[in-house]
């Protein structure tokens, strides 16, 4: 079952398109102490508002979470991260090539039931992402994607395998513009979603993640991070 499960984040991890901004699951490092790791998040398609098309692109993060207190975390992120513009007919799309990407966030515990094994974190995640300029038909394009949203996600404990479910409200900024001028925002069109995801623990201090965002867009993260 675990190779299975290691060959399908493989292949994952090699084939996915887009990026998202993930809410991690119910896993908080414990107070005073860090949780690392490593993750890749995609959006495979997001609608932006007023006919401008949608947005897709990868991103690559190495990640660090600190436990404030016993029911507070610092989320961070650095890596780097690319943006695809599939624009309106009569339009040339726009790839802009990968350069600087980072985020940052916080998480707090909720309702807990150990007994059942449940437990909930409320969050908010902000990620943003500088991709290198596009020189296209004599114009220099440029872009900056902000990705803002809260999140609340429950999950239930079945051995080692940690299912959970949620839903987040964000939108997805795309701010562009040209030869240095004319400097525009463009948000999603749509701003509530719905998160399916899963932990599984591969020991005591180190896990595998694998989550997906839909609804206001079809969004993918997989990572692995281990407790410090």
């Amino acid at each position: 079952m675990l190779k299975k499960l290691l060959i399908l984040i493989g292949i994952l991890l090699v084939t996915s398109p887009g990026y998202a901004a993930p809410v991690h699951g119910t896993h908080m490092p414990e107070e005073k102490r860090f949780t690392c790791g490593l993750e890749g998040s995609f959006i495979l398609d997001r609608n932006l508002d007023n006919d401008q098309g949608s947005t897709s692109g990868d991103r690559y993060f190495a990640t660090v979470s600190y436990g404030v207190f016993e029911w507070l975390c610092f989320d961070g992120k650095i890596g780097i991260g690319d943006v695809r513009w599939d624009r309106t007919a009569g339009n040339d799309d726009l790839d802009y090539a990968s350069n600087f990407a980072g985020a940052y966030g916080f998480r707090l515990k909720g309702y807990e039931n150990d007994e059942w094994g449940i437990k909930s974190v409320a969050g908010f995640q902000h990620i943003s992402v500088h991709p290198d300029a596009k020189d296209q038909e004599g114009n220099k394009h440029e872009t900056i994607i902000d990705e803002w949203q809260g999140s609340l996600v429950v999950s239930k404990d079945i051995g080692n395998f940690i299912p959970y479910t949620g839903v987040r409200y964000g939108t997805v900024d795309f701010i562009k513009w040209v030869d240095e001028k004319d400097r525009k925002r463009i948000q999603s069109e749509k701003y509530y979603g719905i998160i399916a995801g899963f932990d599984y623990r591969l020991d005591d201090r180190t896990k595998i993640n694998l989550e997906g965002i839909f609804l206001d867009g079809e969004e993918l993260a997989i990572g692995i991070s281990r407790d410090f």
